[in-house]
Parts: C-alpha cells; structure tokens; sequence
C-alpha cells in the first residue's frame, strides 16, 4: 500500500453515480484538481471496483442510488471491508458541487467555484433534455 493520502494530487477517488452526466461533470472536475478518477454506475459495480481494482484513497457516492446498493448501503460495505476509505455520501446538485470543491481545495489547487461545476451539470440536462430535479413541470405528452 502507498502512502498517498487522500487530498495529495493523484489519488484515487471512486465516484459512484447512477445519473451519467452528473457523473461525467465530476470526474472531469475532479481529473481538473489532479485527482485520479474511476467512475462506477452503481454499487455493485463499485464494490467491484473496490475489491478487485486498483487502490481507492476516496468514495465519492450518490446518497441516493438507486436499488439494494444505495449509497448508504455501499457507505456502510465500505465501512466495513476498506475502513481507511474516506467515504463522501452526497445528495442533490448543489451538495455534490460543494463537496467536490472540498475536495479540490484540500488539494491545494485552484479549481473552479462548485457554482460553476452546478451550473454545468445544469446545461448538459438541459441540452439532453432531461428535467432537473426541482423542475415540478408535467412533462409534454410525446404525441398528442
């Protein structure tokens, strides 16, 4: 085992998040802050990663994933089996935004504001055309 710690350029971390463009965003954000990143579509695939991958310094996860492997269910696997792990549960655009600059600014970079990082995610639902979720609009029928 190295002796990488968390916040020091080039760690590893896991971001596990079911929505493929807000993971997307954050690892390209955090790649920007001279992370490594590994990104996982859920928990199963993260235990995955975590068992048999390469060293992980952090788990960044989605409090809400979807399924038996929810966040808190992963949070608390990791818990057990990589109790060095630091383990980051977030929910909602702007706390994953938040935590993401955290990160970044523990590293001792420069990165963009997390309102920048928010605001990216945003466009990119909005071009793919998927609802935000504080969009409490009905959706268009898509034929009439």
């Amino acid at each position: 085992m190295t002796s990488t710690s968390a916040c020091d350029p080039g760690a590893t971390i896991l971001v596990v998040e079911d929505d493929v463009l807000t993971r997307i965003a954050l690892a390209e954000y955090l790649r920007d802050c001279g992370f490594r990143v590994i990104e996982a579509a859920g928990g199963r695939e993260a235990k995955t990663v975590l068992q048999e991958g390469p060293e992980i310094h952090v788990l960044f996860a989605d409090a809400r994933l979807a399924g038996d492997d929810n966040g808190f269910a992963l949070a608390l696997w990791a818990r057990r089996h990589r109790p060095a792990l630091m383990v980051i549960l977030s929910a909602g655009l702007s706390r994953k935004s938040e935590a993401a600059a955290q990160l970044c600014s523990r590293n001792q970079t420069s990165p963009l504001p997390a309102s920048h990082l928010r605001e990216r995610i945003e466009a990119m639902r909005t071009r793919h055309g998927r609802r935000l979720p504080n969009d409490r609009r009905k959706p268009r029928a898509a034929y009439r």
